[in-house]
């Protein structure tokens, strides 16, 4: 799945490659990951111009006059801008011309979601009124995330996950924020002091700000994922101790984390400093 670093750099790369562009040819290839809440399908967008592309939550919008085209890529989608007439991808979901260069979504799962609604009309896309608070901006300040933080009962990842709480982290990325942190993944929210709390804080805003601009720095085409530099998710050994990483399940999804520089926090937990490395 793109995460946050991702997005903002397909997105870079699209307003840089298609912005005042006109859409010249439509193609779909699975409707299945196209919504429609206006009359009318994809090829409404023909002769229309690319005024606009932005993010809104965990969707990158496309906004043309009267129309916006609103992609959540979820699990496997990507973008791709490819030249107009080469092979289409078998992972191709639809495709939008402009002139010489293609925007194509790809999705392997056929999971994501694009919705071409009215300008604005966002209630027309379950979840997107409920985005929680951007964690680039300048609302996500140190005391908005404490306060978030103490008034949850959940395990800690799970409450990083949470896109109606903070908008947003995926799997990758909160590895990362809690290796960062020194925190382990299935420590109870509740149980973090202020001083982890705002630890976690900087965190968070260290380890995307720093993950954005790498990203960017390698300048890969838009469909490549570079996780290469992640510190724990999907690695073999903790790169600050030695010690072996270990997976861990955190509501039917895996977790990483180093055992030494994140240990467990409560009784019942595995204490894999005890097993050897």
């Amino acid at each position: 799945m793109p995460e946050l670093p991702d997005l903002l750099y397909v997105l870079s790369k699209l307003r840089e490659r298609l912005l005042g562009r006109h859409v010249t040819a439509e193609r779909v290839r699975e409707p299945v990951v196209l919504r429609f809440t206006v009359r009318g399908n994809l090829s409404l967008l023909l002769g229309r111009t690319l005024a606009d592309a932005f993010r809104k939550s965990h969707f990158l919008v496309f906004r043309f006059e009267g129309l916006d085209l609103a992609v959540n890529p979820m699990l496997a989608g990507r973008f791709r801008l490819a030249e107009t007439g080469t092979k289409d991808e078998g992972t191709l979901g639809f495709a939008l011309g402009f002139g010489d260069v293609e925007l194509r979504y790809l999705d392997d799962k056929k999971m994501g979601k694009a919705y071409l609604i009215a300008t604005d009309d966002w209630k027309a896309i379950p979840g997107m009124q409920t985005g929680g608070v951007d964690i680039l901006s300048p609302e996500f300040s140190r005391e908005r995330f404490v306060s978030l933080l103490k008034h949850r009962r959940d395990q800690v990842r799970v409450f990083l996950l949470d896109k109606g709480a903070l908008d947003s982290l995926g799997n990758a990325y909160a590895d990362e924020v809690l290796y960062e942190a020194g925190i382990h993944p299935k420590t109870w929210c509740r149980s973090l002091s202020r001083e982890e709390g705002l630890r976690l804080h900087k965190a968070i805003v260290d380890v995307m700000r720093e993950a954005t601009a790498e990203v960017a720095r390698r300048g890969e085409p838009i469909e490549v994922k570079v996780r290469d530099f992640l510190k724990v998710r999907l690695k073999e050994e903790c790169p600050r101790c030695g010690s072996k990483i270990r997976r861990a399940g955190v509501r039917g999804m895996d977790a990483y984390f180093c055992p030494r520089c994140q240990p467990a926090t409560r009784a019942g937990l595995v204490d894999w400093t005890r097993t050897g490395r």
